[in-house]
């Protein structure tokens, strides 16, 4: 008998994140086609988390295949955007994208040798600012629909931060 899917599925790690980013922003392309907008936002944002996330753990040297946890990585990384004065709320706390975003924007300009240049991390945390009021997890529990307008901003916002995944 084939295993079941969630049996099959491998640990977080930073390809997993890359890998699961692109089909999820594939996959929400399709809602959105079929008139299915908040599933597509909802799909949208978990793609623009996974992609921060993989930016943040590449960047402090994380091996692309080796585990990401809650205990090693994510939560010593909240701590550190907090340390940092990141505004980090306790709920939901590892699904802030405004959040991952400034966090991957102030750790590389901590160092000149992995500073983005200004207009870039600029562009990095307005990506991040514009899906926080459009974007939570909580989604998956709700019944609303999304409107046209608010589509496109999550689908913009998103489909740059993929765009540019290379250089985060």
């Amino acid at each position: 008998m084939p295993r079941r899917l969630i049996e099959r599925c491998r640990e977080d790690s930073i390809r997993e994140f890359r890998l699961a980013a692109r089909r999820r922003y594939d996959e929400a392309l399709v809602l959105g086609a079929a008139g299915q907008r908040t599933g597509a936002i909802y799909l949208w944002g978990y793609t623009a988390e996974m992609i921060l996330k993989a930016g943040y753990f590449s960047l402090l040297g994380v091996a692309e295949v080796d585990s990401i946890t809650w205990r090693r990585h994510l939560l010593p990384a909240i701590d550190r955007g907090r340390l940092l004065g990141i505004a980090w709320p306790r709920q939901v706390e590892g699904h802030n994208i405004r959040a991952w975003a400034e966090l991957l924007v102030r750790v590389r300009a901590s160092s000149p040798a992995t500073s983005y240049p200004v207009p870039f991390g600029r562009e990095v945390q307005r990506q991040g600012q514009r899906l926080e009021p459009l974007w939570r997890e909580i989604l998956r529990y709700r019944k609303n629909e999304s409107y046209l307008h608010e589509v496109t901003q999550v689908r913009k916002a998103t489909e740059w931060l993929l765009v540019h995944s290379n250089q985060l």
